[in-house]
Order: structure tokens, then C-alpha cells, then sequence
């Protein structure tokens, strides 16, 4: 299909316009397109600034909450353990020893070559988190 004779003239005239304004462009001084183009990228320069800050605000408000969190589970648990201890020593030992065994069990899957099942892998997890808790306390 052929184009019309009027959209060839509205794409010269586009086209015409299109080079006067660069020639403008070109006769500006230096200074003038550098401030100009410095001007013009200021806002996405400025909302990139509020991103990358919103970020590095965000990670270290969530490491102190995930802290915070780590830190009143860890003191649910030792409430938890003193109270099973006042109230039925005898089956809070029995769980002790289940909590350490299973520990045990998680070290040496740990160490194997090869790791079995989902189980294997929670005491796997379980292992390196208590350990990456004690290690600090028995090097230092």
C-alpha cells in the first residue's frame, strides 16, 4: 500500500523540525548542554539516591528485628526450660537428652558424604545452628 502524499509531508515537515532543533542544540555553548543535561538527570539521580538509602535502611531495621526475634525466642526457650525443670525434672532431662542426640545425629550427617532424607537434613540444620552459637562462646 502506498503512503498518502499527506503523510509524506507531515513526516518532511517532522524531519525539518526535527534537524533545526538539533542545529539549536549544537550551537548552544558547551556549559549550557552539560548544565542542562546535569539538570534534566537530577530527579532520576535523586529518586535512585532514595532507593539505594531505602534499601541500606531497610536490610539494617530488618537484621535488628531478625536479632530482636532471635534474641526473645532464645529467652522463650530458657523460661520454658527453668520452668519443665522446677515443675517435672525428670521428663525435661528425658527431652534434654532427645534435644542432644538429635544434635549428635545432625554432626554426623553432617560429616557423612551423602545425607538421608528431610529428617537427616533438619538435624544437619539444627547442628550448624547451635553450633554457629556455641563455636563464638568456647573460641573466645
Amino acid at each position: 500500500m502506498m503512503p498518502l502524499v499527506g503523510d509524506r509531508e507531515e513526516r518532511r515537515r517532522a524531519a525539518r523540525e526535527a534537524v533545526v532543533q538539533a542545529r539549536l542544540e549544537a550551537e548552544r555553548p558547551w556549559w549550557q548542554r552539560r548544565l542542562f543535561a546535569w539538570f534534566i538527570s537530577l530527579p532520576s539521580r535523586f529518586w535512585r539516591s532514595l532507593k539505594w538509602w531505602g534499601r541500606e535502611l531497610g536490610e539494617g531495621a530488618f537484621e535488628v528485628l531478625l536479632g530482636l526475634v532471635a534474641l526473645v525466642f532464645v529467652l522463650a526457650v530458657w523460661m520454658l526450660g527453668s520452668w519443665a525443670w522446677q515443675t517435672a525434672p525428670v521428663p525435661t532431662g528425658v527431652l534434654i537428652a532427645a534435644a542432644v542426640a538429635f544434635l549428635t545425629f545432625g554432626g554426623v550427617e553432617f560429616f557423612r558424604d551423602r545425607r538421608r532424607g528431610r529428617l537427616a537434613m533438619t538435624a544437619v540444620i539444627a547442628f550448624c545452628f547451635v553450633a554457629l552459637w556455641v563455636v563464638p562462646y568456647v573460641l573466645f
